[in-house]
């Protein structure tokens, strides 16, 4: 079975993130870890959504992977909310 990392928001409300990809790629039979990047209240289409950064839980969810030894066979990026969480995906796609 392939094993993926999927890194992006989880919106409250909106046919898009998490909420979406989660179901799709279990259906196609591939096995999906998942790295939040965001809690939005709605998809960022919508006016005055908030936005609750979680970059600063990306790193130490690594690490414990790292621990247990967790391998995959690629990545899915979603919606990354800053620069950092891009140096971050990248991080993952070069180990």
């Amino acid at each position: 079975m392939k094993k993926i990392v999927t890194m992006q928001d989880i919106s409250c409300v909106g046919k898009c993130s998490l909420t979406v990809a989660l179901p799709v790629l279990s259906a196609m039979g591939i096995e999906t870890a998942v790295i939040p990047t965001a809690v939005l209240s709605t998809h960022t289409m919508f006016k005055g959504f908030t936005f609750h950064d979680l970059t600063s839980e990306v790193n130490p969810i690594l690490a414990h992977w790292q621990k247990e030894g967790f391998t995959f066979n690629g990545i899915y990026t979603g919606y990354l909310g800053s620069f950092e969480q891009i140096d971050l995906a990248k991080k993952i796609f070069e180990e």
